[in-house]
């Protein structure tokens, strides 16, 4: 099967029904990317959006551990990952987001659901800055927390995959098949009440 890279994105691309902001309208999770390396501002700026997400009481209960594409802590990364997640190895960057479980010795209810808040602000900027993203929940997060030796108080919960979205006519077939079918998304999701 040979297909582009424009092809891939026109497939999919969302169907939306009401306007949008660009960020959401044009956001999909690719399993492939390219090498190139994603500029410092790019960094900066999208930790930034992460930073300034809204979190219950302020707490801010996330920090995030990146590396490069460029040596052995993005390798010890990709080795926590089951074999269907081998796509992640052509990011440019790999993103360990951790909650804090805990803020001041009090259980934090709300860590995880204000993670995916700062995890969603981060992916919507890299998105408008013209990058791509993919969230890997399924890896080994002891194995992870092991061999990046993490703060004892973070934990990890999702892996981001991060960077220009890749030449397709280059990717692995059982990539190409997952990544050629529409995705369609729900479309019952309120009730007026």
């Amino acid at each position: 099967m040979k297909i582009t890279t424009q092809e891939i994105i026109k497939i999919r691309k969302q169907q939306v029904r009401y306007p949008l902001i660009q960020p959401i309208a044009d956001r999909f999770s690719p399993r492939h990317f390219s090498s190139e390396k994603i500029p410092n501002k790019v960094i900066d700026s999208i930790f930034e959006a992460a930073r300034l997400a809204p979190s219950g009481h302020n707490y801010q209960p996330w920090f995030f551990y990146w590396t490069r594409n460029t040596g052995r802590t993005f390798e010890k990364i990709i080795s926590c990952f089951p074999q269907s997640n081998y796509w992640a190895k052509t990011a440019s960057v790999l993103i360990v987001a951790c909650y804090l479980p805990t803020i001041d010795g009090k259980r934090d209810k709300y860590a995880l659901y204000d993670l995916g808040a700062s995890v969603m602000s981060l992916i919507l900027q890299a998105q408008h800055l013209g990058f791509y993203a993919r969230q890997i929940g399924n890896c080994d997060t002891k194995k992870l927390k092991e061999l990046l030796n993490l703060n004892k108080d973070h934990k990890p919960f999702v892996v981001v995959a991060l960077g220009k979205i890749g030449d397709y006519s280059k990717v692995e077939e059982i990539y190409l098949k997952k990544d050629s079918q529409p995705n369609i998304k729900k479309t019952d999701i309120t009730k007026n009440i």
